[in-house]
């Protein structure tokens, strides 16, 4: 009885006869008001204010203080309501976090489009309202899937929500599926009001095999019997001691509005927090832009940009200004390219652009324009012949520069005096050609105009002139070019038909037959969309000789495809052809491999006068010229059997004819869902139409791959792949100086081979926190294996075993941080060893085995943080 009237008194408290109390949303006043105690109502406050919000009235069973008869007695006296503390903001970071996540840790792969994309996702944009080239530029959207969604919004007809959306025609489920986090459907107000974003990274990182060669090259003539690594870049700056790299990215948005910076040092050069201002400032980039619509005659949007901006169009043969190359880039798929002009805030330096840019895009045309001034770095001639680079190599005022320069590490230019002070003085002679930062004045014009009649399809023309103020790009005759790179007579052999790449670099000067100070880039591009199929593709010239306003009197470039669609399947067909001497520093066209590839810069580069000349192609974003055929298929069977993305190459290298095919195939059979048996092959024949040649080689390649797709996205993937190289002998490096029976003869084929096993494990221990784990073993017998770590690419020595754990935690609403640790130990060809030159005696123990094989460890670290308001 006593029980009865305690409820009959609370609801008439209550005052209306069947209300509730949320749990989620109850003041103190309200839960002491239950049928409970005073310790059992603060119990139920403190379990909603510091662990946990209820999801259900059955939580109140993970109190202590409540026990079931208390449960069941205050069961039908309260609710639940969802509840969340998060803004709408928050709210759609919530919805896409994992997207979010996958974007933030993979800037080194798409380096500076991550910031772009993910202002997208949080700034979603009516699809009603959007241009064509605004769908193009989204991930993984097709033109075949743009222009379906572009017709339909233009004839009126207005997509309402998703499902709607998926009933256009002719857009496919892929295609819609990459878009519906980018966009809204005139629902919501555009997320435009403010945020504000910042990231911090820390990275440990060793150097490549490749670098550490480069900087660990003695410095000496051939008769010198001094061989300490103190006597090399790497032992000068001391480079067992490198630098970690720290990057420090800020942006912002309000309404229209946008700005952002980001200050960073990579793995070697001095950080923020060292004292070299000047040096600091160096590596900073900075930008602020308005972007606007206004109605005339249509949907016509404005953007403005002032300091550091991106410019990309057509097929990125006129400009597409990053410091990164990247191989088959196709511009679809995930090879995107982001059209049109956009902030810059990645890590490119060489190419980057500062100053001012503008882009109007209305319905039937497209306008744009920029200009930019900066400083490059430049492989400079010392000719003034004392060791060092000042004002006195000036010839008339103006540098001699021979090619644009991307170093691995951006030494401050009065250290790299010093320290070629000490290697000239210890040559006895002086480098003809040193690497210097900011040394070169750009001054870059450019602008683009693009007609639109029809919905898919346009025309347009670009151009750039490229001004020098205080330098001339000089390359010297073939005749004494070698002369000038190689700094012993006797490795004059080494240069070889290949090394015509280096021959023909732009000059603007060339005595007695021009004098200039520009560089002038001018090219046309167009597509269209038939049905199912895209046509696209563009032309450019580099003005040398040639009447700027004729087409085909000077050195070009072309790139020409067609991308059909089908609901289930892609076909891509690609053709490109670049002259060896269309020498433009802000072309990104398609291409198998990267400009200099095989030629003395990266074969022989211990034979360089300078050996940081390795640098002109191991960072060279620019494609080698070539002439080729290449096809790219994919195509899903059903739902068990998916032929992923698989393609054929077929090329020419310009430089000395040599013809390669390279195939790749990808089959994926998934008897159920949760299991995924992957077989790729990957075969490539270097000089395949001439089997006597010796620069044949064959490479084939075979991996199996065991995927497993756990509850609570767990992942567990296994793989074992193996690698058959068969090419011709290398006595020079693999005998020794005096003749023998025994040892590898001149003329044949050496049949090489390597195994590679991983296995890589993701466990998400909540929706918070998420932990992978992989391990790999490799054996290469004399091959190097490569690997495919997280989000970026690990390429492995001689035999080894390594490990690495990635910890990314939701730390807060709005705080996310990601934590690698790789540890490495493997064999390595330290540096090759030649008995009769530059071989430390005290290790040659007279066998056959002319590589130092080193027994390496390895660590690396990396931290990021992600701050977003």
């Amino acid at each position: 009885m006593r029980r009865i009237l305690v409820l009959i008194l609370w609801l008439l408290s209550c005052g209306v006869l069947f209300c509730k109390v949320d749990l989620n949303t109850a003041g103190w006043a309200e839960l002491e008001s239950l049928p409970i105690t005073f310790e059992q109502a603060q119990a139920i406050y403190n379990y909603r204010f510091y662990i946990s919000f209820f999801e259900s009235v059955y939580d109140l069973r993970k109190i202590p203080e409540i026990d079931q008869a208390t449960l069941d007695r205050i069961k039908p006296l309260v609710t639940v309501y969802y509840y969340s503390d998060l803004d709408d903001t928050e709210q759609r970071r919530e919805e896409i976090y994992f997207l979010l996540e996958r974007l933030g840790s993979q800037e080194g792969i798409q380096e500076g489009f991550t910031d772009i994309w993910e202002d997208y996702l949080m700034t979603p944009r009516d699809v009603n309202e959007m241009h064509f080239t605004d769908l193009l530029n989204m991930p993984n959207v097709s033109p075949i899937d743009a222009v379906a969604i572009r017709k339909r919004t233009a004839s009126g007809d207005k997509v309402t929500d998703y499902r709607n959306m998926r009933s256009t025609s002719g857009l496919s489920f892929y295609g819609a599926s990459n878009l519906r986090h980018y966009v809204h459907y005139g629902d919501i107000k555009d997320r435009k009001e403010r945020s504000l974003n910042y990231q911090f990274k820390y990275e440990w990182l060793n150097f490549s095999d490749e670098t550490r060669e480069m900087y660990r090259e003695i410095v000496k003539n051939r008769d010198d019997s001094i061989r300490d690594v103190r006597h090399s870049y790497w032992g000068y700056f001391n480079l067992d001691a490198h630098k970690p790299a720290y990057t420090n990215k800020y942006r912002m948005r309000y309404k229209e509005w946008k700005a952002g910076a980001i200050l960073f040092n990579k793995v070697g050069e001095n950080a923020f927090i060292d004292n070299k201002p000047d040096q600091n400032l160096d590596n900073a980039k900075y930008f602020a832009s308005y972007e606007s619509s206004f109605d005339l005659w249509g949907k016509n949007d404005v953007k403005v940009y002032l300091g550091n901006y991106r410019v990309t169009f057509g097929e990125g043969l006129v400009i597409e200004n990053t410091d990164y190359y990247s191989s088959r880039k196709t511009g679809h798929g995930f090879s995107k390219r982001i059209i049109g002009i956009t902030e810059d805030l990645s890590r490119s330096q060489e190419y980057a652009l500062r100053g001012v840019a503008a882009e109007l895009q209305s319905r039937y045309f497209t306008a744009a324009g920029w200009f930019s001034q900066d400083k490059k770095d430049a492989v400079v001639f010392n000719t003034n012949e004392d060791g060092r680079i000042d004002a006195n190599d000036k010839i008339n005022g103006k540098y001699h520069v021979f090619s644009y320069y991307t170093p691995t590490i951006r030494f401050d230019n009065d250290d790299l005096n010093e320290a070629d002070e000490f290697f000239s003085s210890r040559l006895n002679e002086s480098m003809t050609m040193m690497p210097r930062t900011n040394i070169l004045d750009e001054t870059m014009i450019g602008g683009r105009f693009e007609i639109k009649p029809f919905i898919g399809t346009h025309f347009g023309v670009t151009a750039t002139q490229i001004l020098y103020d205080n330098a001339h790009f000089v390359v010297p005759h073939t005749d004494s070019l070698y002369a000038v790179l190689i700094r012993d007579a006797a490795e004059y052999e080494k240069w070889k038909k290949v090394d015509s790449q280096i021959g023909n670099l732009y000059s603007t000067y060339k005595e007695g037959v021009y004098d200039r100070n520009y560089r002038t880039v001018t090219g046309f591009d167009w597509m269209t969309v038939v049905g199912n199929t895209s046509f696209q593709g563009e032309y450019a010239e580099l003005t040398v000789n040639g009447n700027e306003t004729k087409i085909g009197d000077d050195p070009s470039a072309l790139v020409l495809s067609a991308y059909t669609q089908f609901e289930n399947l892609y076909i891509l067909s690609l053709y490109r052809n670049y002259d060896l001497d269309f020498d433009n520093p802000y072309n990104r066209g398609f291409s198998e491999q990267r400009k200099f590839n095989n030629t003395i810069f990266n074969n022989n580069n211990y034979v360089l006068t300078n050996q940081m000349l390795f640098d002109l192609y191991n960072n060279s974003p620019e494609p080698q010229a070539e002439e080729g055929f290449y096809f790219e298929t994919r195509y899903r069977f059903s739902r068990y059997l998916t032929l992923n993305r698989t393609y054929l190459d077929i090329f020419e290298r310009k430089a000395d004819g040599r013809r390669t095919v390279r195939f790749q195939g990808d089959l994926d059979y998934r008897p159920i869902n949760q299991l995924s048996l992957r077989g790729k092959y990957k075969h490539q024949i270097n000089r395949y139409d001439d089997g006597a040649d010796r620069q044949r080689s064959t490479t084939s390649e075979t991996s199996g791959i065991v995927t497993m797709y756990l509850s609570n996205r767990d992942r567990l993937q296994m793989e074992y792949r193996y690698t058959q190289v068969e090419s011709p002998p290398y006595p020079y490096l693999t005998n020794s100086g005096e003749p023998s029976n025994t040892e590898h003869h001149a003329a044949g084929q050496v049949l090489m081979h390597g195994d590679f096993i991983s296995i890589d494990w993701t466990h998400n221990l909540n929706d918070r926190l998420r932990v992978r784990n992989a391990i790999a073993y490799w054996n290469g017998h004399s091959l190097s294996h490569w690997d495919w770590e997280d989000v970026e690419i690990d390429f492995l020595g001689e035999q080894g075993i390594k490990h690495w754990i990635l910890i990314q935690n939701k730390i807060a609403n709005n705080v996310y941080l990601s934590l690698k640790y790789k540890t490495k130990f493997y064999k390595t060809k330290e540096l090759f060893f030649r008995t009769w030159w530059n071989v430390d005696l005290g290790d040659y123990d007279g066998s056959a085995d002319h590589f130092r094989h080193v027994e390496r460890v390895e660590n690396e670290a990396r931290l990021q943080i992600d701050w977003r308001f």
